[in-house]
């Protein structure tokens, strides 16, 4: 078996485990699998395992990747009746949730006082404890104590926990953090944001209740009531907040998620579409444009900002010079000797790119056989593994449609671009042709006049042939330098337009080896430019003058103009071109897969931002406070953007110290339950 029918075998191999596994979500189609359905799947894998040569099997292993146990998986499966499986086919494609009148009138029970808030936050957390392994409460108890001794903010490393797909972890230790200070309103609004996520909306309606009273038409607090309403299926509770929402923000992305989920519920497609293109506006996921996808709309480049601005000439194209084209026989001899050494000179510096672009290539090939492999590991573990760099999807759809017709050109060249000069060059054969019968002209006229005895006209013989060899180089390099001309201006914005785009859309080694390509390309380019040479007359005996050969310029370095740092004590988040990652440091203490009682991520945002004299959570109205909206979905971190009047994504943002807030809005929930659910 090959390499890439092994890959693809195992791509299909995890796909079938996903099915498998019961939290993850059935498989798109018209109707929800069967049981005979999963086991002949479990059967069609099982086969195909045996098949494999011990050789192929060898090379998962190295790979990291084990067999999976079909008999184990067919055993937990045999206990799926047909009608479980249509339930949860039928709770995962649900628009919204079902009304779930006891959890409804649980939230509408409880109004809670800002002296009786530290009380129900005890009670609250006790019972969120309840539901986590022994394993998440002893590795959230070190994190909580490792924050406490590294003094670092809890709350922001909870949020942290949270974008990085581990709720359970996230949970213990915003719930703590809470508990040590009931009454900062930030904390309880994520706290109540958690809940909501988790499926505990019922517990965490009284605390934004609560915060609602005290932070009036804040629209982080009205998105996170809007969520909550929307999580226990009273649909009309949840309208009206997001309505309260978007009329303080009207680009809020959850709340108009969370409107779009409600107006195709009512069948009402056109208003869906309007939500959720304003939700994906200021913020953009993978989430919302399948959303849109699904509601017969297909993302367009102007359906989302980007404030980026792109370089004229990334690489600086536009500084090379090359010797002037000669246009008549005086120019002819040091032109000559001018091209001669810009051509080897060009060669020169291709060579030492040349040796550079293999070693590229090598690291793209090494850091792409590790990407593959995280993917298959973390398909296995049930986890996710970015397949691509962090704002590729936006980019692709954003900038894209600009350069759709070059896109994938990583030779930079343009053919078709080049048909004005081979149009050019099919041109000098026929002033090739019309100077050699000029010649022949020159050549019967003066061919009695010369030699011994004879009147010998050198000088007017001198400046025949010059005047016709002179009419030759000026049209033939005269109708080729303009073309290049051309041709070269577009070079250089097409290749500016094309790094820009594989800047967002590349591994950063896949982009440095582009880059490499990009240099080859142009000065085997310009060193291949088609120049035509004449000499003077043989009869004229003037010197040539010589010039002085130019230095060929070296190229701009292109890096990302963008980079942006939220630094929230001990998670870091980075946005730049091609990267957007959070990362952690805790000073030595390790999580491991097995610290989660589930790993997974749900949609929402964050904003980011310093204490400016307000108190509470921030809402996009508190814009001169806010630094950045943070965006998440089952993927990760997909969006790093600006509120609405702040212009931050030009060079980008640091955010750091101990006064940054995070302020959380909830995601829809399309089901109302989570690893909190049946709490008490």
């Amino acid at each position: 078996m090959n390499k890439q029918l092994l890959f693809t075998f195992f791509l299909l191999l995890l796909a079938g485990i996903t099915v498998g596994q019961s939290k993850q979500k059935p498989p798109a189609k018209d109707k929800p699998p069967t049981q005979k359905e999963m086991q002949d799947m479990m059967k069609e894998m099982q086969e195909a395992i045996d098949q494999m040569s011990p050789e192929d099997k060898r090379a998962m292993d190295s790979m990291g990747i084990k067999m999976p146990d079909t008999k184990s998986i067919q055993k937990n499966m045999s206990g799926i009746s047909d009608a479980q499986l249509k339930k949860a086919y039928e709770d995962e494609s649900r628009i919204v949730p079902l009304n779930d009148p006891v959890r409804i009138n649980a939230a509408l029970a409880v109004t809670l006082s800002n002296t009786e808030m530290s009380a129900y936050i005890s009670k609250t957390q006790q019972a969120v404890l309840v539901q986590l392994s022994p394993a998440a409460k002893a590795k959230g108890a070190e994190i909580y104590q490792q924050l406490r001794s590294l003094n670092k903010s809890a709350a922001n490393t909870a949020v942290g926990l949270w974008m990085d797909g581990k709720p359970t972890l996230a949970l213990y230790v915003i719930g703590e953090a809470c508990k040590a200070d009931p009454a900062n309103a930030l904390i309880l609004n994520n706290y109540a944001a958690f809940l909501t996520m988790c499926g505990a909306e019922e517990l965490a309606l009284p605390i934004l209740n609560n915060l609602n009273k005290r932070f009036p038409k804040n629209s982080s607090i009205l998105n996170n009531i809007t969520q909550a309403w929307l999580g226990l299926g009273d649909i009309a509770r949840a309208e009206k907040y997001a309505d309260s929402t978007i009329r303080i923000y009207a680009y809020h992305p959850q709340a108009n998620m969370a409107k779009c989920l409600i107006e195709e519920s009512k069948g009402n497609i056109p208003k869906a579409i309007e939500a959720a293109k304003k939700s994906i506006r200021k913020a953009y996921s993978n989430e919302k444009e399948n959303k849109l996808k699904k509601l017969g709309y297909d993302l367009k480049s102007d359906d989302m900002d980007w404030n980026r601005p792109m370089p004229q000439d990334a690489l600086g194209l536009g500084k090379f010079t090359w010797p002037e084209y000669p246009l008549d026989v005086e120019q002819n001899k040091p032109s000559e000797k001018e091209w001669n050494d810009f051509i080897a000179e060009c060669q020169q510096k291709i060579n030492a790119l040349q040796a550079k672009q293999q070693q590229a290539e090598q690291e793209y090939t090494k850091q792409a056989g590790l990407r593959t492999q995280q993917v298959l590991q973390a398909g296995q573990n049930g986890q996710y593994a970015r397949l691509m760099p962090g704002y590729a999807a936006k980019a692709i759809k954003k900038l894209g449609p600009g350069i759709k017709d070059v896109n994938g050109n990583m030779s930079f060249v343009f053919a078709k671009e080049l048909e004005p000069v081979a149009k050019a060059l099919t041109a000098v054969e026929e002033y090739e042709a019309i100077l050699s019968e000029k010649q022949k002209g020159l050549d019967k006229k003066y061919e009695d006049q010369v030699g011994e005895g004879k009147a010998n006209p050198l000088e007017a013989i001198c400046k025949d042939e010059n005047a016709i060899r002179t009419e030759f180089l000026a049209a033939a390099n005269g109708g080729l330098q303009s073309a290049y001309r051309s041709y070269f201006n577009y070079v250089r914005r097409r290749s500016s337009e094309l790094l820009y785009y594989y800047q967002y859309t590349m591994w950063p080694e896949q982009f440095e080896l582009a880059k490499i390509n990009a240099q080859i390309a142009w000065l085997t380019q310009i060193k291949d430019q088609r120049v035509f040479f004449k000499d003077k007359s043989s009869w004229c005996n003037a010197v040539p003058k010589t010039k002085k050969p130019g230095q060929l310029q070296n190229f701009d370095d292109v890096h990302c103009d963008y980079v942006s740092t939220m630094d929230l004590g001990v998670y870091k988040i980075t946005s730049s071109c091609s990267n957007l990652t959070g990362e952690f440091d805790f000073g030595g203490v390790k999580i491991n897969v097995a610290d989660n009682v589930e790993t997974g991520r749900f949609s929402g945002s964050a904003m980011v931002g310093a204490s400016k004299g307000f108190d509470g959570p921030a809402g996009a109205e508190l814009e001169a406070s806010i630094a950045a909206l943070v965006e998440w979905d089952n993927t990760g971190i997909t969006d790093v953007g600006a509120i609405a009047g702040i212009d931050a994504n030009a060079k980008g943002i640091t955010v750091a110290g101990a006064d940054v807030k995070v302020t959380v809005n909830s995601g829809v929930s399309t089901t109302g339950k989570g690893i909190l659910q049946g709490i008490k």
